[in-house]
């Protein structure tokens, strides 16, 4: 089974054809397992992450086909074209730069609540939200989080243009913020000052942006558009998408 995977190496992007050979005729592998071979392999210095192989950790995630998938999960097939993730910053093959999300989040996850009660029971909207594993597929599309690259991808700025500093944290939010942010607001722990910081926070985020977005979608199922930027938009009294 052939597949092409995409290189990133000082700036330059290859595309390298592979041929993965089955373990057995009726074999379907995981994108995963095609990385591993490959690096195994024909080509040893293949940069890529992977950690839990159980889709509960999301580091391993690429585009596949123009797409974000997790690898460990996601079906190889032939013709594949196996790419870096476009919304975030390459820095070598299939690894990209993700801790410009997590920064952007500093400073705005206080709850406001002052102790944690076992007794106290979250809704059910609560413990969905509590199934995102940080895989960054949200972002695709996103143009919230696209805001931070001139409404664009990384590898799309114009030469000579400046990359926004991962490091600072990006300023334009994605909807995995937003999925944080309304956490908080449906917590039960959380206080009134909490949830008004955090729907504050979201709108400094550039929450009007998802106004006119036909929604986002979750790597693991999460019902975005209708739990977490519905909520948020609702709750600043904009129009709802």
């Amino acid at each position: 089974m052939k597949v092409d995977i995409v290189t990133h190496r000082d700036g330059v992007e290859e595309v390298v054809s592979f041929d993965y050979a089955k373990r057995e005729e009726t074999e379907k592998p995981m994108v995963l397992d095609v990385l591993l071979q490959a690096q195994a392999t024909t080509m040893p210095d293949l940069a890529f992450r992977y950690g839990c192989r159980a889709r509960n950790c999301g580091v391993c995630t690429v585009d596949i086909n123009g797409k974000p998938r997790i690898a460990c999960r996601a079906r190889a097939r032939e013709g594949d074209r196996i790419s870096a993730v476009a919304t975030l910053p390459a820095l070598g093959d299939l690894v990209v730069r993700r801790d410009g999300v997590a920064r952007q989040m500093r400073g705005r996850l206080s709850s406001g609540a002052s102790a944690n009660d076992l007794n106290v029971e979250a809704p059910d909207a609560y413990h969905d939200l509590t199934s995102c594993i940080e895989c960054y597929a949200c972002l695709h599309n996103c143009p919230m989080h696209a805001r931070n690259f001139g409404g664009g991808t990384p590898a799309a700025l114009p030469e000579g243009t400046e990359m926004p500093d991962a490091g600072a944290g990006y300023r334009w939010g994605n909807p995995f913020s937003l999925l944080k942010l309304q956490r908080i607001r449906i917590d039960p722990l959380t206080t009134d000052a909490g949830r008004e910081a955090a729907l504050d926070h979201a709108i400094e985020l550039g929450l009007e942006t998802c106004v006119t977005c036909p929604g986002c979608k979750c790597g693991t199922g999460i019902n975005l558009k209708g739990q977490v930027v519905g909520e948020l938009l609702k709750a600043a009294e904009m129009e709802n998408p």
